[in-house]
This record gives C-alpha cells, structure tokens and sequence, in this order.
C-alpha cells in the first residue's frame, strides 16, 4: 500500500514528509527537504545512504528525553548535524517520582502504568508539552534550525514514535507556513495509517497478556497510534491562550512575523 507522503525509509517507521501541502497562498511546500519520522537508533546503512545521497539530509533534530537515549542514541552521520532538544519537564508531569530504570529500560506493562500514573497520557498532553519553558525552548530552537538550514538540504525531526513531540512540531511548522488546520489534522492523523500494523500487533499482543479494552486503548497510544482530541485541544489552547496557533509562534516561541516571512519564502513554492 502507497502512503501519502511517503520517504520510503525501509528500516524507519512513520517516516515522512511534508512536501506537497498547499498553503493558504496557494503555494506547495517543497518536496524532500522536511522530514518527520520515529527514532533513527535502528535505521539501516542502506537507509542513512538515502537521506544522505537522495534528501541531502543537513540536521536532525532529536525531541526525546535524555533518558530515552541509552541504548537507542541515534548514528553519527557524516555532514549532518545532529541537535537534542527535549520537549518534556520530568519534573512538571511527576516523573522524578519515579525510578529511572522504568523510563529507560521498560517493557509495555511499565510504559503504560508509568503514562497513566503520572498523568501524561490523557487528552491534554500536548498542552502541558507547549505550555512548559523547556518545550517552548525546544520548539523555538527547532524553528531557529530551519531558519538557518541551507534551502536546499533537509531537516529531519523525530521523536521516538515520530508521532506525538514530533506531531506538535509538524503541527507548528505547517501553521508557520499557512496551511490549513483541517490539512494539519490530516497529517497528524497519518501516523494511524503508518502504524497500522504495528497497532494491531500491540492489541493483539496486550489481549494475549488478558488486558481489557480499556488498556488496549491507553496502551496503543502511548506507543503507536494518535488521538484527534489531543492535538484539538492542544490547538484550542494555543489559540484561547495566544489568539491563533502563529500568536503562541510569536509570543510563545518569540519568531518574529519576518522570520516566518523568511521561512514561507524558504520552504514554499
């Protein structure tokens, strides 16, 4: 099966672009030069060759916390740059409570009873994400990185799943660039469609270890799928707290309307 917006990385998952998204102007975004995907601690020679050699790949921007690197650090490519900007405040979601070894080291159960107990994994996660200084310090420093990246080289950003801080960044960047909300949606809602053997390997999975629907679902979005609520509200809040998601870009992250000028100049054709 074709997926929209597909940069064919065979040993990466979720990995796609937002090349080919109209803007409000009419414009496109250019093609091959911003790219989202899931953590790249496993991807193949054969696949760091084709960001190199097809996307011109420049920067790779890497939102994970610093205990989520041990044993998953991403590779060292020649010619690219690699940035560790972390979007989470442990300590604002309560995760200092709790042992380190379960964030780092886990198996399924510990990651989804770690995400309900400390409260993050609810339909108002992404707010607490924009809302912290180190996220908006996260998310400012990302838009600083496309900013200065040459015009014709790609930024890549990921995550671990390349769904949710990866999701928020997308989400970000699309708004700079004047796509439309309900096309944002769409891609947010695209990893579902990328996940989608994943997410019914995890149901099937947890229904094995005798868990109810209930956490299947919890479970699957801590790992694999996304919720539209959760970007819905996390837009809401940017707009009742900044008046529109470019307010919070402006006010929150302090890019200047002249630096979004420059990026539509930048990424738009």
């Amino acid at each position: 099966m074709d997926l929209k917006h597909s940069i064919s990385l065979k040993s990466i998952q979720n990995a796609r672009e937002l090349g080919g998204y109209v803007a409000a102007d009419g414009r496109r975004i250019k093609n091959g030069v911003l790219l989202r995907t899931a953590s790249l601690n496993s991807i193949s020679d054969d696949d760091i060759c084709l960001l190199t050699d097809t996307y011109h790949l420049q920067h790779i921007v890497d939102f994970r916390m610093e205990v989520e690197l041990p044993d998953a650090e991403d590779p060292t490519i020649d010619g690219v740059q690699y940035h560790h900007l972390d979007v989470i405040d442990m300590a604002a979601w309560n995760f200092e409570d709790y042992a380190q070894p379960e964030i780092s080291k886990p198996d399924v159960m510990q990651i989804v009873r770690l995400s309900v107990q400390t409260g993050m994994m609810n339909e108002n996660m992404y707010i607490g994400f924009l809302a912290n200084d180190k996220g908006k310090k996260a998310f400012s420093a990302f838009f600083r990185i496309l900013l200065e990246a040459d015009s014709n080289r790609s930024v890549l950003w990921h995550c671990t799943s390349g769904k949710d801080r990866t999701g928020l960044a997308a989400m970000l960047l699309l708004s700079a660039l004047g796509v439309e909300e309900d096309v944002i949606i769409e891609d947010y809602l695209l990893t579902n469609e990328y996940n989608a053997k994943r997410i019914a390997g995890m149901k099937q999975l947890l229904r094995s270890k005798g868990c109810d629907d209930a956490y299947i679902d919890k479970a699957i979005l801590v790992f694999d799928a996304v919720d539209e609520r959760f970007m819905q509200n996390a837009i809401h809040y940017l707009k009742k707290e900044y008046g529109s998601i470019i307010g919070y870009i402006r006010d929150g992250l302090l890019i200047s309307q002249e630096e979004i000028h420059i990026l539509k100049e930048k990424y738009l054709v």
